[in-house]
C-alpha cells in the first residue's frame, strides 16, 4: 500500500498531497497568479485536509532558522545595493573583459562554483547573484543565462565537498563517507560536468549576448567610483557590516553559531548603518508598502513550499516510490546506483532535495544492512543525482527560490517557465554524462 510509508494519513490524503502538490506546481510554473499566495495556499489546504499536522509543520517542516538565514540575506543584499559597491565591482569586471558577456558569463559561473564547493551553495548565490544583476543591468542585456549558469554551476561544484551542498553534509556527515572520499571520487566528474555546461552556454549564448556599440561607450566613458553612494561614510560603514557578516558564515563552525544568527545580526547592523532609511518609513507609517517589502522578501512563499515539501514525505509518496525503484535492483549495486541516479534527479527537479534525501536516507541505510555490502556508488549517486535535479526548476532548491526572489525585485525577467525550457534539458545531458561516469569509474 501507498501508506506503509506514510506517518499518518490514509490512502486518500496521500493522493490528495500528491494532487495539491501538482497543481501548486502547475500553478507556479504557468505564473498567472502570485507564486506566494499559491505556495500558501497549497500548505493551508494539507493542513486543513489533515494530511499533515499542523504542530509538524510549524515545528518540523517550517524550517525557521532556514527562514530567518534567507530573510537576513535579503535585508544585507539591499544594503549592499544602496552602497553602490556591487556596481562599482561590476563596472572594473566589465573593464577588464572589454564589455565580452560570454567571458563574463563564464568566470561568474566558475566562481560561484568555487564558492559553493568552499563554503555553502546559498552564500555562493548570496554573493553572485546581485553582483550579476548588476552587471547585465549595466550592459543593457537580459540576466537570465547568467542566472541560469551560474545556479547550475552553484548545485554541481557545490556537489564535489561536504560543505558545499546540503545533501553532502547530510549523507556524508551521518559518517556514510569521508570529506576526503567524496572530493576523490566526484571531483573529476564535477569538472567534466561544469566543462560540459559552459560549452553548453557558450553554443546557445555566444551570438546572443551583445552589447550595443553606445552602451559600450557610455560604460567605458563612466569610471568605476561613479557608482558609489555619494555618502561614502555609508558605503564603508555598510561594506565593513557586509564583509564582516561573510566572513563569520563562512566560519560559523569555528565560531559556533547558526549561520541564519550571524546573518540576522549582519541584518540588524545593516538596518542600523541605513537608519535614515528605517526612520523616513517609520515616519510615513506606509502600511502597504511595508506589506509589499515583506512580500517581497517571499518568507511566505518559502514557507508554503516547505510545507508542501514536507507533506509529500509526511505522507509516504516520496519513500514508497524511492522504495519500488529499489525493488526493481534486485541487490545490484550497479543497477541501484544508475537507477538512483535518475529517480533522485527527477524527484530533487519536482520537490526540494532535502526533504526527498532525507526519505532516501534511511531506505539506503537498510539495503546496506541487507546487502552486507559497500553501497558508496549508492550515496554519490544520492549526491550528484541532487545536485542535478536540483538545478533543473526553480522550486527544486532554497538555492533557486532565493535566486528567483532577487531576480523578481530587481525585474531580472526569470521565471519558472523561461528557466525550466533551458535548465531541464542542460540537467538531461548532465545527467546522462554522470551515468556513463558512473558506470566506467565509480560502479
Amino acid at each position: 500500500m501507498l501508506t506503509e510509508f506514510s506517518q499518518g494519513p490514509v490512502l486518500w490524503q496521500t493522493v490528495a498531497a500528491l494532487v495539491i502538490f501538482a497543481a501548486a506546481y502547475l500553478a507556479i510554473l504557468i505564473e498567472k497568479w502570485d507564486r506566494t499566495y499559491t505556495a500558501l495556499g497549497g500548505a493551508v489546504l494539507m493542513i486543513a485536509l489533515g494530511i499533515v499536522p499542523i504542530q509538524k509543520a510549524l515545528t518540523g517542516y517550517a524550517n525557521w532558522p532556514l527562514v530567518l538565514y534567507i530573510a537576513s540575506l535579503f535585508i544585507l543584499s539591499a544594503l549592499i545595493g544602496q552602497t553602490g559597491v556591487l556596481a562599482y565591482a561590476a563596472s572594473g569586471m566589465l573593464r577588464k573583459f572589454r564589455l565580452r558577456p560570454i567571458a563574463v558569463l563564464i568566470s561568474l559561473s566558475l566562481l560561484a562554483a568555487l564558492v559553493a564547493a568552499c563554503f555553502d551553495s546559498l552564500i555562493a548565490v548570496a554573493l553572485i547573484v546581485p553582483f550579476l544583476l548588476k552587471t547585465s543591468k549595466m550592459m543593457k542585456i537580459t540576466p537570465v543565462p547568467f542566472l541560469i549558469s551560474v545556479l547550475i554551476s552553484v548545485h554541481i561544484g557545490g556537489a564535489a565537498t561536504i560543505m558545499g551542498n546540503l545533501t553532502n553534509r547530510l549523507i556524508a556527515g551521518g559518517g556514510r563517507m569521508t570529506p576526503g572520499q567524496l572530493v576523490y571520487q566526484l571531483a573529476p566528474l564535477v569538472l567534466l560536468l561544469l566543462a560540459v555546461l559552459y560549452l553548453i552556454m557558450w553554443v546557445l549564448y555566444r551570438n546572443k549576448l551583445i552589447v550595443a556599440e553606445t552602451y559600450k561607450r557610455e560604460l567605458l566613458r563612466l569610471t568605476p567610483s561613479s557608482h558609489l553612494n555619494a555618502d561614502r561614510n555609508f558605503v564603508v560603514i555598510g561594506t565593513t557590516v557586509i564583509a564582516l557578516t561573510i566572513i563569520a558564515l563562512m566560519l560559523h563552525r569555528l565560531l559556533g553559531m547558526q549561520p541564519a544568527y550571524i546573518a540576522a545580526i549582519g541584518a540588524v547592523l545593516s538596518l542600523a548603518a541605513n537608519y535614515k532609511a528605517v526612520v523616513q518609513t517609520a515616519v510615513k507609517k506606509d502600511y502597504r508598502a511595508l506589506w509589499h517589502t515583506f512580500r517581497d522578501m517571499q518568507v511566505l512563499y518559502f514557507l508554503g513550499l516547505f510545507i508542501m515539501a514536507g507533506g509529500l514525505t509526511y505522507s509516504g509518496i516520496a519513500g514508497f516510490f524511492a522504495y519500488r525503484g529499489l525493488e526493481m535492483s534486485q541487490g545490484s549495486v550497479s543497477f541501484l546506483s544508475t537507477l538512483l541516479l535518475w529517480l533522485t534527479g527527477f524527484g530533487s527537479a519536482m520537490m526540494d532535495e532535502v526533504p526527498y534525501i532525507t526519505a532516501m536516507m534511511p531506505i539506503v541505510d537498510s539495503i546496506r544492512e541487507t546487502l552486507q555490502a559497500s553501497v558508496q556508488p549508492i550515496w554519490l549517486a544520492l549526491i550528484i543525482g541532487s545536485a542535478i535535479g536540483g538545478s533543473a526548476t526553480l522550486i527544486s532548491s532554497v538555492s533557486n527560490m532565493y535566486a528567483a526572489s532577487l531576480s523578481e525585485q530587481e525585474g531580472g525577467g526569470l521565471t519558472q517557465r523561461g528557466y525550466v525550457a533551458v535548465a531541464l534539458p542542460v540537467c538531461l545531458i548532465l545527467i546522462g554524462i554522470a551515468t556513463l561516469y558512473f558506470r566506467l569509474f565509480l560502479v
